[in-house]
Protein backbone atom coordinates (compact mmCIF):
# COMPACT_ATOMS: atom_id res chain seq x y z
CA UNK A 1 0.00 0.00 0.00
CA UNK A 2 1.43 3.34 -1.01
CA UNK A 3 -0.70 5.07 1.09
CA UNK A 4 -2.80 4.88 4.55
CA UNK A 5 -6.57 4.53 3.69
CA UNK A 6 -8.33 7.31 3.86
CA UNK A 7 -10.74 6.24 6.61
CA UNK A 8 -10.92 3.92 8.84
CA UNK A 9 -13.86 2.32 11.61
CA UNK A 10 -13.19 3.46 14.92
CA UNK A 11 -14.53 3.27 18.78
CA UNK A 12 -14.90 6.65 20.50
CA UNK A 13 -16.30 9.00 23.15
CA UNK A 14 -16.80 12.56 23.01
CA UNK A 15 -17.54 13.16 26.52
CA UNK A 16 -16.71 10.65 30.10
CA UNK A 17 -19.15 8.59 31.30
CA UNK A 18 -20.56 5.54 31.20
CA UNK A 19 -20.12 2.66 28.49
CA UNK A 20 -22.61 3.77 26.39
CA UNK A 21 -20.93 6.76 25.58
CA UNK A 22 -18.70 4.89 23.30
CA UNK A 23 -20.29 4.91 19.60
CA UNK A 24 -18.38 2.71 16.37
CA UNK A 25 -18.13 5.45 13.70
CA UNK A 26 -16.27 5.93 10.30
CA UNK A 27 -13.50 8.34 10.69
CA UNK A 28 -10.97 10.16 8.42
CA UNK A 29 -8.26 8.65 8.98
CA UNK A 30 -5.11 10.27 11.09
CA UNK A 31 -2.24 11.72 9.42
CA UNK A 32 0.98 9.18 10.63
CA UNK A 33 4.05 10.97 10.62
CA UNK A 34 7.17 9.76 9.17
CA UNK A 35 8.27 7.97 11.99
CA UNK A 36 5.20 6.16 12.33
CA UNK A 37 3.53 3.11 10.72
CA UNK A 38 -0.27 1.59 10.04
CA UNK A 39 -1.08 -0.99 11.34
CA UNK A 40 -4.49 -2.64 9.95
CA UNK A 41 -5.63 -4.28 12.63
CA UNK A 42 -6.86 -8.17 13.49
CA UNK A 43 -6.92 -7.90 17.61
CA UNK A 44 -7.62 -5.38 20.35
CA UNK A 45 -7.00 -5.95 23.44
CA UNK A 46 -9.35 -4.55 26.72
CA UNK A 47 -8.28 -3.81 29.65
CA UNK A 48 -9.58 -2.20 32.29
CA UNK A 49 -7.70 0.88 32.32
CA UNK A 50 -9.84 1.47 29.25
CA UNK A 51 -12.85 1.80 31.16
CA UNK A 52 -11.37 4.18 33.83
CA UNK A 53 -10.04 6.49 30.62
CA UNK A 54 -13.72 6.55 29.41
CA UNK A 55 -15.08 7.79 32.69
CA UNK A 56 -12.51 10.25 33.17
CA UNK A 57 -10.32 8.38 36.14
CA UNK A 58 -7.13 7.44 34.44
CA UNK A 59 -6.09 10.54 32.18
CA UNK A 60 -8.24 13.42 31.33
CA UNK A 61 -6.00 15.91 28.81
CA UNK A 62 -7.57 14.09 25.88
CA UNK A 63 -9.14 15.94 23.14
CA UNK A 64 -12.44 14.73 21.97
CA UNK A 65 -13.38 12.77 20.29
CA UNK A 66 -10.97 10.17 21.85
CA UNK A 67 -10.45 6.39 20.47
CA UNK A 68 -9.27 4.43 23.55
CA UNK A 69 -7.61 1.41 23.61
CA UNK A 70 -3.57 0.40 24.71
CA UNK A 71 -2.86 -2.25 22.68
CA UNK A 72 -3.48 -3.50 19.15
CA UNK A 73 -2.26 -6.61 17.02
CA UNK A 74 -2.25 -6.70 13.45
CA UNK A 75 0.07 -6.05 10.21
CA UNK A 76 1.81 -3.04 9.09
CA UNK A 77 0.03 -1.85 5.66
CA UNK A 78 1.89 1.30 5.95
CA UNK A 79 5.61 2.55 6.90
CA UNK A 80 6.84 5.67 7.60
CA UNK A 81 10.29 6.40 6.45
CA UNK A 82 11.89 6.77 9.55
CA UNK A 83 9.58 4.06 11.05
CA UNK A 84 12.22 1.01 11.22
CA UNK A 85 9.55 -1.10 9.60
CA UNK A 86 8.46 -2.46 6.40
CA UNK A 87 4.88 -3.10 4.97
CA UNK A 88 4.22 -6.98 5.74
CA UNK A 89 5.25 -6.89 9.26
CA UNK A 90 3.01 -8.74 11.94
CA UNK A 91 3.23 -6.41 14.83
CA UNK A 92 1.69 -6.05 18.35
CA UNK A 93 1.34 -2.40 18.85
CA UNK A 94 1.30 -0.54 22.65
CA UNK A 95 -0.50 2.74 22.46
CA UNK A 96 -0.39 4.14 25.72
CA UNK A 97 -1.90 7.29 24.82
CA UNK A 98 -5.01 5.01 23.17
CA UNK A 99 -5.96 4.66 19.52
CA UNK A 100 -6.59 1.42 19.50
CA UNK A 101 -10.03 0.66 19.09
CA UNK A 102 -10.23 0.08 15.37
CA UNK A 103 -9.43 -1.64 12.17
CA UNK A 104 -6.65 0.85 11.07
CA UNK A 105 -4.60 1.96 13.97
CA UNK A 106 -1.41 4.53 13.71
CA UNK A 107 1.33 3.48 16.08
CA UNK A 108 4.90 5.04 16.45
CA UNK A 109 7.16 3.02 15.02
CA UNK A 110 8.77 2.10 17.76
CA UNK A 111 5.83 0.91 19.99
CA UNK A 112 5.25 -1.46 16.98
CA UNK A 113 6.96 -4.75 17.81
CA UNK A 114 7.63 -7.72 15.76
CA UNK A 115 5.88 -10.78 16.46
CA UNK A 116 6.16 -14.26 14.40
CA UNK A 117 3.10 -13.93 11.57
CA UNK A 118 2.41 -17.86 12.30
CA UNK A 119 0.48 -16.73 15.46
CA UNK A 120 -3.06 -16.44 15.76
CA UNK A 121 -3.66 -12.14 16.12
CA UNK A 122 -5.91 -12.92 18.71
CA UNK A 123 -3.50 -15.22 20.73
CA UNK A 124 -0.64 -12.53 21.01
CA UNK A 125 -3.00 -10.40 21.78
CA UNK A 126 -4.02 -12.29 24.58
CA UNK A 127 -0.77 -12.70 25.98
CA UNK A 128 0.65 -9.24 25.48
CA UNK A 129 -0.01 -6.68 27.68
CA UNK A 130 -1.42 -8.26 30.10
CA UNK A 131 1.03 -11.30 29.96
CA UNK A 132 4.11 -9.31 29.68
CA UNK A 133 2.55 -7.31 32.81
CA UNK A 134 2.45 -10.43 34.52
CA UNK A 135 5.83 -11.96 33.87
CA UNK A 136 7.35 -8.45 34.84
CA UNK A 137 5.38 -8.84 38.35
CA UNK A 138 6.52 -12.41 38.80
CA UNK A 139 10.23 -11.99 37.41
CA UNK A 140 11.48 -8.79 37.24
CA UNK A 141 10.31 -7.57 40.00
CA UNK A 142 8.98 -9.85 42.54
CA UNK A 143 12.05 -11.92 41.65
CA UNK A 144 10.09 -15.14 42.35
CA UNK A 145 12.19 -18.26 42.79
CA UNK A 146 11.30 -21.67 43.18
CA UNK A 147 9.74 -22.91 46.31
CA UNK A 148 8.86 -19.73 47.40
CA UNK A 149 5.59 -18.83 47.52
CA UNK A 150 3.12 -16.33 46.09
CA UNK A 151 -0.28 -14.33 46.80
CA UNK A 152 -2.35 -12.90 43.75
CA UNK A 153 -5.08 -10.82 44.52
CA UNK A 154 -7.89 -11.10 41.59
CA UNK A 155 -6.51 -14.03 40.49
CA UNK A 156 -8.76 -15.15 38.16
CA UNK A 157 -8.39 -11.81 36.01
CA UNK A 158 -6.56 -10.82 33.17
CA UNK A 159 -3.12 -9.93 34.56
CA UNK A 160 -3.90 -12.07 38.24
CA UNK A 161 -4.74 -15.70 36.17
CA UNK A 162 -1.27 -14.83 34.10
CA UNK A 163 0.63 -14.27 37.28
CA UNK A 164 -0.41 -17.43 38.69
CA UNK A 165 0.58 -19.79 35.83
CA UNK A 166 3.86 -17.98 35.64
CA UNK A 167 4.98 -18.80 39.20
CA UNK A 168 3.56 -21.85 38.90
CA UNK A 169 5.62 -22.40 36.04
CA UNK A 170 9.22 -21.10 37.61
CA UNK A 171 7.59 -23.84 40.74
CA UNK A 172 6.44 -21.55 43.04
CA UNK A 173 3.55 -22.31 45.66
CA UNK A 174 0.48 -20.11 44.73
CA UNK A 175 -2.22 -18.78 46.88
CA UNK A 176 -4.66 -16.62 45.51
CA UNK A 177 -7.99 -14.55 46.08
CA UNK A 178 -11.03 -14.60 44.10
CA UNK A 179 -14.54 -12.68 44.93
CA UNK A 180 -17.03 -15.57 44.10
CA UNK A 181 -17.14 -19.44 44.75
CA UNK A 182 -16.42 -19.91 40.62
CA UNK A 183 -13.86 -18.02 40.59
CA UNK A 184 -12.31 -19.40 43.31
CA UNK A 185 -12.56 -22.96 41.94
CA UNK A 186 -11.07 -21.31 38.73
CA UNK A 187 -8.01 -20.03 40.42
CA UNK A 188 -7.60 -23.28 41.89
CA UNK A 189 -7.61 -24.74 38.14
CA UNK A 190 -5.02 -22.41 36.96
CA UNK A 191 -2.93 -24.20 39.62
CA UNK A 192 -3.27 -21.92 43.11
CA UNK A 193 -2.62 -24.42 45.65
CA UNK A 194 -5.03 -22.65 47.87
CA UNK A 195 -8.16 -19.75 46.40
CA UNK A 196 -9.68 -17.61 49.34
CA UNK A 197 -12.27 -14.94 49.64
CA UNK A 198 -11.04 -11.25 49.92
CA UNK A 199 -14.27 -10.33 51.59
CA UNK A 200 -13.21 -12.80 54.63
CA UNK A 201 -13.40 -10.84 57.70
CA UNK A 202 -10.37 -12.89 58.73
CA UNK A 203 -8.52 -12.33 55.46
CA UNK A 204 -5.30 -11.39 57.59
CA UNK A 205 -5.10 -14.59 59.43
CA UNK A 206 -6.23 -16.46 56.56
CA UNK A 207 -3.15 -15.66 54.44
CA UNK A 208 -0.76 -15.39 57.61
CA UNK A 209 -1.25 -19.35 57.81
CA UNK A 210 2.62 -20.90 57.37
CA UNK A 211 5.75 -19.00 56.86
CA UNK A 212 4.38 -16.43 55.07
CA UNK A 213 4.35 -15.28 51.61
CA UNK A 214 7.67 -14.18 49.92
CA UNK A 215 5.69 -12.18 46.76
CA UNK A 216 3.07 -10.00 46.51
CA UNK A 217 1.22 -9.69 43.19
CA UNK A 218 -1.40 -7.24 43.98
CA UNK A 219 -4.11 -5.59 41.32
CA UNK A 220 -6.32 -5.35 43.82
CA UNK A 221 -5.43 -2.56 46.18
CA UNK A 222 -7.70 -1.13 49.48
CA UNK A 223 -8.33 -3.45 51.70
CA UNK A 224 -6.76 -6.76 49.86
CA UNK A 225 -3.44 -4.53 50.71
CA UNK A 226 -3.16 -4.11 54.39
CA UNK A 227 -3.88 -7.69 54.59
CA UNK A 228 -1.55 -9.25 52.16
CA UNK A 229 1.50 -6.66 53.83
CA UNK A 230 0.52 -8.19 56.90
CA UNK A 231 1.23 -11.75 55.53
CA UNK A 232 4.65 -10.63 53.92
CA UNK A 233 7.50 -12.80 55.26
CA UNK A 234 10.88 -11.77 55.93
CA UNK A 235 12.84 -10.58 52.77
CA UNK A 236 9.66 -10.46 50.52
CA UNK A 237 8.69 -8.80 47.75
CA UNK A 238 5.38 -6.88 47.43
CA UNK A 239 4.57 -5.30 44.08
CA UNK A 240 1.72 -3.63 43.06
CA UNK A 241 0.52 -4.52 39.11
CA UNK A 242 -2.89 -2.05 40.02
CA UNK A 243 -6.28 -1.30 41.73
CA UNK A 244 -8.82 -2.48 40.85
CA UNK A 245 -10.68 -1.31 43.65
CA UNK A 246 -9.87 2.48 42.93
CA UNK A 247 -9.68 2.33 46.60
CA UNK A 248 -6.49 4.12 48.70
CA UNK A 249 -4.20 1.56 50.43
CA UNK A 250 -1.66 2.97 53.31
CA UNK A 251 1.22 1.29 55.86
CA UNK A 252 3.78 2.37 58.13
CA UNK A 253 6.88 2.28 56.10
CA UNK A 254 9.08 1.96 59.17
CA UNK A 255 7.76 -2.42 59.13
CA UNK A 256 9.68 -2.83 56.03
CA UNK A 257 12.84 -2.07 57.68
CA UNK A 258 13.45 -5.14 59.78
CA UNK A 259 11.95 -7.34 57.98
CA UNK A 260 14.59 -6.38 54.45
CA UNK A 261 10.89 -6.25 52.58
CA UNK A 262 10.42 -3.84 49.64
CA UNK A 263 7.19 -2.76 48.26
CA UNK A 264 7.41 -1.71 44.25
CA UNK A 265 5.43 -0.70 41.47
CA UNK A 266 5.37 -0.20 37.75
CA UNK A 267 3.57 0.87 34.48
CA UNK A 268 4.98 -0.57 31.69
CA UNK A 269 5.28 2.77 29.19
CA UNK A 270 8.15 3.23 32.06
CA UNK A 271 9.79 0.14 31.94
CA UNK A 272 9.58 -0.23 27.80
CA UNK A 273 11.28 3.95 27.59
CA UNK A 274 14.29 2.77 30.19
CA UNK A 275 14.85 -0.14 27.81
CA UNK A 276 13.39 -0.51 24.22
CA UNK A 277 13.95 -4.29 23.93
CA UNK A 278 12.13 -5.25 26.99
CA UNK A 279 8.70 -5.85 25.38
CA UNK A 280 10.09 -8.04 22.67
CA UNK A 281 11.58 -9.98 25.18
CA UNK A 282 9.09 -10.69 27.59
CA UNK A 283 6.02 -11.53 24.70
CA UNK A 284 8.46 -14.04 23.51
CA UNK A 285 8.79 -15.15 26.98
CA UNK A 286 5.22 -15.49 27.35
CA UNK A 287 4.82 -16.66 24.14
CA UNK A 288 6.98 -19.57 24.49
CA UNK A 289 5.22 -21.03 27.59
CA UNK A 290 1.85 -20.61 25.91
CA UNK A 291 3.47 -22.60 23.10
CA UNK A 292 4.50 -25.46 25.56
CA UNK A 293 1.32 -25.58 27.20
CA UNK A 294 2.63 -23.90 30.61
CA UNK A 295 0.36 -20.98 30.90
CA UNK A 296 -3.14 -21.22 29.20
CA UNK A 297 -4.90 -18.12 27.82
CA UNK A 298 -8.31 -17.75 28.77
CA UNK A 299 -9.95 -15.14 25.92
CA UNK A 300 -13.28 -14.17 24.80
CA UNK A 301 -13.85 -12.64 21.77
CA UNK A 302 -16.20 -9.67 20.63
CA UNK A 303 -17.02 -7.32 17.88
CA UNK A 304 -15.52 -3.36 17.67
CA UNK A 305 -18.50 -2.69 18.24
CA UNK A 306 -19.71 -4.46 21.35
CA UNK A 307 -17.06 -2.43 23.06
CA UNK A 308 -19.70 -0.77 25.60
CA UNK A 309 -21.37 -4.47 26.27
CA UNK A 310 -17.28 -5.18 27.16
CA UNK A 311 -16.83 -1.85 29.30
CA UNK A 312 -20.25 -3.39 31.10
CA UNK A 313 -18.59 -6.68 31.98
CA UNK A 314 -15.60 -5.44 32.87
CA UNK A 315 -16.47 -2.94 35.34
CA UNK A 316 -19.39 -5.70 36.48
CA UNK A 317 -16.56 -7.77 37.12
CA UNK A 318 -18.30 -10.95 35.27
CA UNK A 319 -15.65 -11.01 32.58
CA UNK A 320 -12.44 -13.98 33.86
CA UNK A 321 -9.82 -13.88 31.73
CA UNK A 322 -9.13 -11.66 28.22
CA UNK A 323 -11.54 -9.49 26.61
CA UNK A 324 -10.33 -9.11 22.74
CA UNK A 325 -11.80 -7.28 20.27
CA UNK A 326 -12.11 -8.27 16.80
CA UNK A 327 -13.07 -5.40 14.00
Amino acid sequence: MTAPPASRRAVRFDRFGPPEVLALVTEAMPEPGPGDVVVAVAAVGVNFADTMTRRGEYRRDQVFPDVPGVEAVGTVVWAGPGSGHVVGTAVAAFLPDGGGYTDHAVVEGRRAHPVPGDIDPVTVAGAFLQGITAWYAVDRFGRTRAGETVLVSGATGGVGGLAVQLAVDVGARVVGTASTPEKRAEAVTLGCVEAVDPADPDLRGVLRRGPGVDVVVDVVGGAVFAAALDALAHNGRFVVVGSSTQQPATFDARRLIPRGQTVSGFVLRRVFEADPGEPARAIAHVLDRVAVGAVRLRIETFPLGDAAHVHTLLEERRSVGKIVLVP
